[in-house]
């Protein structure tokens, strides 16, 4: 389907969970969760931002009780 850098991950080496924190207080509708991580990253080029720890925001979201979580959105900031 994608090739080489067609695809979206094609310029990350690595990336390394470091921690992760439920923020609250963003009065997320029902079923909304979200989280402030920190990631070290590994890039094959260094193009938008440099190697080592950034801070990303993950939006969960739950779609049905059957399906479980799914990530909505992932960003810079909240």
């Amino acid at each position: 389907m994608f090739k080489g850098e067609d695809k979206i991950d094609y310029n990350i080496n690595s990336a390394k969970l470091l921690e992760i924190k439920e923020l609250k207080g963003f009065n997320n509708e029902p079923g909304v969760l979200e989280y402030q991580i920190k990631v070290d990253f590994d890039f094959k080029k260094l193009i938008t931002a440099d190697d080592g720890v950034w801070p990303r925001f993950v939006i969960l979201k739950k779609e049905s009780e059957k399906s479980g979580w799914r990530i909505d959105g992932v960003g810079t900031g909240p």
